[in-house]
């Protein structure tokens, strides 16, 4: 079953009025429509049970944060070695040059990461190791002192590597008077060639974003009910491929702008994702534009609208945000999406209404075409 534009309907769905719940009526009597408000209700409690944990992206554990409250900056670092604090102020990254020796030291001063010639090691008898776990945290072994014999295993055959680090994030818990945005400095202490050394920055808060953000998700619900409450099928249609149209446009750009934020590097995978969701938006914008696209792609739209909204939600909450686009970008991609989203579900019982209409119609076409003729008024077929 397919909606295409108002013209691609039945001539007697053509601004048809619908019912309440979106049921097309017809003489006074509701036709059909409630089977399709429960399978709308169905999809959506099952995209709200699959993504609802999508804008939990923490500061702890595997999940990368698209926006976050503070950002850790590197002031000062060793002499061949580059790093960066990746994902505001939660990870370190380290590249160490070929040929230094440089072992990372934990929260008590034990060895943690050491960078050789060969590769990375790790201490598994330091407390860091248990508690950059992921996706939890281990419990950390009792005993365990900056004295206990390091138990080295390969990490990576590189010589960069990153890692979850609490001192980048441990003034964060300290409280700042209004105005104030330095919260102060840290230190995370090394061994370069034998020689004690530190990587050491600062860290300070952004300012959370005005809660104006808010307000065209508003908008938008507030012009969704006003368009609910006119109940014509030719305005549903003409929105629903406008929404359509703009959803997929917002959510191009979150998804470009999610995928190509390196950390510090853009991965393979990334680029394979973001070519991914730009094929199935150009796949439904060509058929919004040729007036193919029907109840189920529109319900498909608003899906994976909802799930990019869902997902960069924290960028509305939070000043720093951590994708590749400028902080008022990201935040209006959000918005629209999460917006059409709104929009197309509450729309959605009334396209698979047209849908069903539209159907029904070409089947008694096609049976009135397979019928024939009927018989003459004098008993002969003519």
């Amino acid at each position: 079953m397919r909606l295409g534009l108002t013209n691609r309907l039945p001539r007697r769905a053509r601004g048809h009025r619908l019912g309440v719940m979106g049921v097309i009526c017809t003489g006074g009597k509701p036709a059909y429509g409630l089977g399709a408000l429960r399978v709308f209700a169905a999809c959506a409690i099952a995209c709200a049970w699959l993504f609802g944990a999508a804008p939990t992206a923490l500061a702890h554990g595997p999940v990368a944060p698209v926006a976050t409250g503070y950002v850790a900056r590197v002031r000062t670092s060793p002499t061949g070695l580059r790093a960066e604090v990746i994902d505001g102020y939660v990870r370190m990254w380290l590249r160490v040059a070929t040929g230094e020796r440089v072992v990372v030291l934990d929260y008590h001063g034990a060895p943690y990461l050491r960078f050789m010639a060969s590769g990375i090691q790790v201490n598994e008898n330091s407390e860091m190791y248990y508690l950059n776990q992921t996706p939890y945290p281990l419990p950390v072994p009792s005993g365990l002192t900056r004295r206990t014999p390091p138990r080295w295993a390969p990490a990576d055959g590189g010589h960069a590597y990153e890692w979850h680090d609490g001192r980048l994030q441990a003034l964060a818990s300290i409280a700042l008077p209004p105005g104030v945005s330095y919260a102060g400095r840290w230190k995370i202490p090394l061994l370069v060639n034998g020689r004690r050394t530190a990587i050491t920055g600062g860290l300070w808060r952004v300012k959370a974003p005005s809660i104006v953000w808010f307000w065209p998700l508003v908008v938008f619900l507030l012009c969704s009910l006003a368009l609910w409450r006119v109940r014509s099928s030719e305005l549903d249609a003409r929105t629903a491929r406008v929404l359509g149209v703009v959803a997929l446009v917002a959510l191009v750009t979150a998804c470009a702008g999610r995928e190509l934020h390196g950390r510090p590097g853009v991965s393979a995978t990334q680029y394979v994702e973001l070519g991914l969701v730009t094929l199935y938006a150009g796949w439904r914008l060509r058929a919004i534009i040729l007036r193919r696209a029907g109840f189920f792609s529109y319900l498909l739209i608003a899906v994976v609208a909802i799930w990019q909204g869902f997902d960069l939600l924290p960028t509305l909450t939070n000043g720093y945000v951590l994708i590749d686009l400028p902080g008022p970008v990201a935040r209006a991609a959000t918005v629209t999406c999460l917006g059409c989203a709104i929009g197309l579900a509450l729309l959605g019982p009334r396209l698979a209404d047209l849908d069903e209409l539209a159907s029904r119609t070409r089947r008694r076409r096609r049976a009135g075409k397979h019928a024939g003729p009927g018989p003459s008024p004098t008993g002969s077929v003519t």
